[in-house]
């Protein structure tokens, strides 16, 4: 088949489409040119200006650079092209590259999938072409077809590595080739069908044990059917259990549609010089679709309305998150390094019922971190019957100040981790420091989590360096979600 386009999206073995390399160094190219779009939009430039400019950094990254962690390298020539000083770029990727990038993807994927299935159906020179292509297979080098029992496999006759066939047949006639035989027995041995026909053969009846304890007596219409049911005349006798089902309606099946949008600009292809392109594959998502079923008995059948809650404070500690604890606790920790008495008591009559409360409850829970015995109870009540928030608000901020304290240990335990490198390695964890932050204020969405460190890792040129972060975010992860309380 003639050489095509560039694969950008690659289908894994479990049907969900995922980038190729070239796909995910596709997502960081237009990532780049967004965000340097939207910086010199945030500088007042003239937008005749900015799609100028936009156009002399899309030249020089074709030109100079071919592979995703190259990006980083080149921020001085974009800080040069951009006008704008090189820690001010540094800073502005920092803070919207993730963002941008997520949505380039999902613009990106979307796009694909659109010329994935309104594309032509492909033509081949021969079958053998089409079967490369399809399966993704080719014959290793020097391996021949050899016959070993019932199995034909590939062999090397030079190294004498065997390589066996795969797949539910391959692994039915090796059971069948692990069947012990019988010493006096003098046939021919058993030919592929025969081995797979004795090795998927149901297993032997086994006899049912005696109990001691009487079974229950079998209907006697049962009994009459299955002795006698050859040799009854007249209507065909059905033993039914329990209600006719005709006597029961038709479920109904509700289903979903789902709704694509599009954006505003359609993400063009690249090219590149063919010797530095790969194939690699990259990380996807899987979607669920699940349907929703009613049944109607005699009646018309609503749709329960969705409770809202009465009280305002439960959905107020229902949006009470990570980041806001965290600053929070910054707030506090800038007082108390101030010793600024005066101010923070100022701060503290400015705050709602439900703060007052956090920072309250805050106070406790450090207590008892430190082994310090709190009488949970009597807090509740005597908070309770000060103010207008109940014993379950309280009890749920509780639990949520002693999650978030978690993740605040974590972060702390984090940084001194990361000291431990060398100054290379400690000023990337200065750029991305606020990233990585961001990601652990998902929590307890594990999935997202992962989803931004993998993020950061991206950007991580030295796999010296991407081994030790690895190392150091998987050890956060298992330590929070062991302490997490759901």
């Amino acid at each position: 088949m003639s050489d095509g386009p560039k694969k950008v999206l690659e289908k894994k073995a479990h049907g969900e489409f995922e980038f190729t390399a070239y796909g995910e160094f596709l997502s960081y190219f237009h990532a780049h040119i967004d965000i340097f779009k939207k910086l010199l939009k945030a500088r007042k430039m003239d937008p005749a200006k900015v799609e100028e400019v936009a156009k002399q950094i899309k030249s020089y990254m074709t030109g100079n650079i071919k592979k995703t962690d190259q990006f980083f390298e080149h921020l001085p020539q974009f800080a040069t092209m951009l006008g704008v000083p090189q820690n001010e770029v540094s800073a502005y990727l920092n803070s919207n590259f993730i963002e941008v990038l997520n949505k380039v993807q999902e613009k990106l994927k979307t796009q694909e999938l659109e010329k994935l299935e309104n594309a032509p159906a492909p033509s081949f020179a021969s079958i053998a072409e089409e079967i490369v292509e399809r399966l993704q297979v080719t014959h290793p080098k020097d391996f021949v077809f050899a016959q070993k029992g019932i199995l034909t496999v590939l062999e090397n006759p030079l190294t004498g590595e065997i390589i066996e066939p795969k797949g539910l047949m391959a692994e039915s006639a090796k059971a069948a080739l692990a069947m012990p035989s019988s010493a006096e027995s003098e046939k021919e041995p058993l030919s592929l069908t025969d081995a797979l026909a004795t090795a998927n053969a149901p297993p032997i009846p086994v006899a049912k044990k005696q109990s001691l304890i009487p079974e229950k007596d079998k209907s006697i219409l049962l009994e009459i059917v299955e002795t006698f049911g050859d040799i009854l005349t007249g209507e065909l006798l059905e033993v039914k259990i329990g209600p006719d089902p005709k006597d029961n309606p038709a479920v109904e099946t509700a289903q979903t549609s789902n709704q694509s949008s599009s954006d505003e600009y359609e993400i063009e292809d690249l090219e590149f010089d063919d010797s530095d392109s790969t194939s690699n594959q990259s990380s996807g998502s899987n979607t669920v679709d699940s349907d929703d079923f009613s049944q109607d008995i005699d009646v018309d059948f609503e749709e329960p309305e969705i409770a809202t809650p009465t009280d305002p404070n439960l959905a107020r500690l229902e949006s009470f998150n990570v980041k806001e604890f965290m600053d929070l606790v910054q707030t506090i920790t800038g007082y108390q390094t101030k010793s600024d008495q005066v101010g923070y008591q100022n701060w503290l009559r400015g705050l709602s019922e439900f703060e007052k409360a956090v920072v309250s409850l805050r106070t406790q829970v450090l207590k008892e971190q430190k082994n310090e015995a709190v009488d949970w109870n009597s807090l509740f009540q005597m908070m309770s019957s000060k103010s207008d928030l109940s014993r379950e608000v309280l009890v749920g901020i509780t639990k949520k100040l002693k999650n978030f304290q978690i993740v605040k240990l974590t972060l702390d335990r984090m940084i001194q981790e990361f000291k431990k490198g060398n100054p290379e390695f400690m000023q990337m964890v200065k750029m991305a420091w606020p990233h990585i932050q961001k990601a652990f204020y998902e929590v307890p969405n594990y999935t997202q989590v992962q989803t931004l460190l993998k993020g950061i890792l991206s950007r991580v040129a030295d796999e010296n360096h991407k081994r030790d972060f690895s190392k150091i975010f998987t050890m956060a992860l298992n330590f929070i979600q062991s302490k997490f309380q759901v």
